[in-house]
């Protein structure tokens, strides 16, 4: 059977919006407490039907950059476009704006069949050539790897530390331009950064001896032969290999080798040359956040704009042809937001403009967010002022939701505040239990430009970035409640007086 059409998808969602008012009058009074009629449109029958479609196996599991995602992300402009709401994406012809935000990713596929490692040692006229099995001998993390050939010798810098505070040179009358710098094992980060600046061509590293049998690793648990997304083309660093025992220590025993903290590092026994070559595929493909906008009815604080987050994307289909649906993670928040998106069209204006952002690549490193928040679609002249951030809110403790930033973290703000009184109202306790994944979600690169945010999270569970996660198991009942408080809070954020701001630590 053929998958549906994307009009006839389209047409279909947007027959299955419920009616709602378009264009109302501005309110006439600054109410903090939203209209009741639009916050009861917010319904657990809806969000059930919504993540029932949105993690079908119709759309095998939304992968960022996919067909499968783009269905979803029709869905949701679909929906915007029933609701009234205005489209806030890229510009399109004649200067009208589309409901999608588009970007570019690179999807980059590190093949362990092309990466090849010999070493050759050089004693004099002699030479001697060991051919390097990935995983068994050496191991390198691929992603931003370049693709081709190096073949050069390689220097000893012992450690490779360069610390001026502490008077600490490792290249110190060392050339390594153009040459793989040859280290013992340490500080992995400030050893690639050194190498770097100082102009080699990549990093050879010896670990140290292990306490047991040494392991293998598998290419596949490096990162080989699966495919990695990023934002355009991922910048490219130099190869940075680690040479694992027993063959770390037989190099240091043939070069003889100084011990990693001698100063300065000697190699008495010869020297070493290299030819590492490296294998990958790369495409460019397109991704797409869905941006709708609600403006607000006062002519100056229009120009102040809340925005309610939430990411569509999940992991896709597996090796095996398992579908991560992702229904909780995070169908169930992306549907939440379609239900506040639904009361806010429902509702006269409030003072300050609403924006519904719905962005994808989340699981591959918030890169949906970190697009629109450095380059975020606005009206002319008109600025974010707060985000709220819905991510797996559809399981565990129907009566408890989790929330942060709390008192304990310096983004601490009053929308967090004000959100112990917006969940309390909907019969929700808020709790401070998800400070550990404040980083992990799309609030974060709001965050990172200043904006008060909050990231409302019901927790793990044992479906979470499994197959297993499907939308039988979402409560929707509280996924509801959940939406509700989010409405609730966005309509205060939107018709205080001053927009959310930080709180100051005390001391």
């Amino acid at each position: 059977m053929r998958r549906p059409t994307l009009f006839a998808l389209a047409l279909a969602v947007a027959l299955l919006i419920p009616p709602v008012a378009q264009g109302q009058a501005p309110v006439d009074a600054p109410s903090l407490e939203p209209p009741a009629e639009a916050l009861a449109t917010i319904t657990g029958r809806e969000i059930g039907a919504h993540v029932g479609f949105l993690a079908s196996d119709l759309l095998r599991g939304r992968e960022a950059g996919t067909v499968d995602a783009r269905l979803a992300a029709e869905y949701l402009a679909s929906a915007l476009a029933g609701m009234g709401a205005e489209p806030m994406g890229d510009h399109i012809h004649g200067g009208k704006r589309s409901y999608y935000q588009c970007f570019m990713l690179e999807r980059t596929m590190p093949e362990s069949g092309g990466a090849e490692l010999t070493l050759t040692i050089v004693h004099g006229p002699g030479r001697r050539k060991i051919a390097c099995e990935l995983g068994a001998d050496y191991t390198y993390f691929p992603g931003n790897v370049a693709a081709g050939e190096v073949e050069a010798p390689a220097v000893f810098v012992g450690l490779g530390r360069v610390d001026a505070e502490n008077k600490i040179d490792d290249y110190a009358g060392k050339h390594v331009k153009g040459s793989f710098v040859l280290a013992h094992r340490g500080d992995q980060a400030a050893q690639v950064r050194a190498a770097r600046e100082k102009g080699a061509l990549g990093l050879i590293l010896i670990a140290p001896p292990p306490p047991g049998v040494p392991s293998v690793v598998t290419p596949r648990q490096m990162g080989f032969d699966r495919p990695r997304l990023t934002l355009g083309p991922a910048p490219v660093e130099i190869p940075a290999v680690t040479l694992v025992a027993p063959l770390g220590q037989r190099l240091v025993e043939a070069l003889g080798l100084s011990a990693p903290e001698a100063s300065p590092p000697t190699a008495d026994g010869g020297t070493l040359h290299a030819r590492f070559a490296h294998s990958a595929r790369r495409e460019p493909i397109e991704d797409r956040n869905v941006v709708g906008f609600f403006p607000g009815s006062d002519p100056e604080k229009a120009k102040e704009v809340i925005v309610y987050s939430a990411h569509y994307d999940h992991e896709g289909v597996d090796d095996r042809g398992e579908i991560y649906n992702g229904a909780d993670d995070n169908a169930s928040g992306t549907s939440g937001l379609l239900e506040v998106a639904q009361a806010f069209a429902a509702a006269p204006r409030p003072a300050r403009s609403v924006l519904f952002l719905w962005v994808s690549a989340e699981e591959k490193g918030l890169l949906g967010s970190k697009w629109y928040a450095d380059r975020p679609t606005l009206p002319d002249g008109a600025r974010i002022v707060a985000n709220i951030n819905l991510d797996m809110i559809g399981r565990n403790d129907p009566a408890k939701i989790g929330a942060t930033p709390s008192p304990d973290l310096p983004d601490h703000n009053t929308l967090v505040v004000d959100a112990a009184e917006a969940t309390k109202a909907e019969g929700l306790e808020m709790l401070f239990d998800t400070d550990q994944f404040y980083g992990r979600t799309d609030s974060y690169n709001f965050a990172a430009k200043g904006i008060p945010v909050i990231f409302f999270f019901a927790g793990l569970h044992d479906d979470y970035h499994k197959p297993t996660d499907d939308a039988e198991k979402i409560d929707a009942e509280k996924a509801a409640r959940v939406a509700r408080a989010a409405f609730r809070l966005g309509w205060k954020a939107a018709q205080s007086p001053e927009p959310p701001r930080k709180i100051e630590r005390q001391p």
